[in-house]
């Protein structure tokens, strides 16, 4: 007897129905565009820049150094104006970002804002690296990023921890 059969195996099927799958699901990501996950990417960069004027207040306790540990928000960027006058709190004309600022490009299409608050508005850590009293941020506060297409926010809380939410 001669059982000659031919065909694929149920194996080999659902291996190439997993494939397609994949490639399938990597595609389609392609078509979206970046708006699905531009707020993200500006949430995790303020983040990172919040965490560092946070540590930057922790490591330099000196008052007589003369630093200014905040950051300052409008609607469409963030970063330190100047390290050594926490009164400044608005951006001087031609303001290029340093390793703590981000200026956004309009065609993102992305704003910044802390609760209830109006921009422009400054966050500022102690030496304990809580949010001071003077700042926009006292007693925590949540901060805000909406794209065109949905809003993420960062939470601070009284006692410094830095989160998104």
């Amino acid at each position: 007897m001669n059982n000659n059969q031919s065909g694929f195996t149920l194996v080999e099927l659902i291996v190439v129905i997993v494939l397609i799958g994949i490639l399938a699901a990597t595609a389609a990501s392609k078509f979206t565009g970046s708006d699905t996950f531009e707020a993200y990417t500006f949430r995790a960069s303020l983040i990172s820049a919040l965490r560092l004027t946070q540590q930057r207040a922790m490591q330099q306790t000196n008052a007589a150094d003369g630093y200014c540990h905040q950051i300052v928000i409008e609607n469409t960027r963030y970063g330190v104006p100047d390290r050594t006058n926490c009164a400044v709190t608005t951006f001087p004309v031609g303001w290029q970002p340093d390793s703590t600022g981000l200026q956004v490009e309009t065609r993102y299409n992305t704003t910044f804002q802390i609760n209830g608050v109006a921009n422009p508005s400054k966050i500022s850590f102690d030496s304990m690296g809580r949010p001071q009293s003077s700042s926009n941020c006292s007693g925590g506060c949540d901060i805000n990023i909406t794209s065109s297409v949905e809003t993420v926010s960062i939470r601070i809380e009284s006692q410094g921890y830095i989160h998104a939410i």
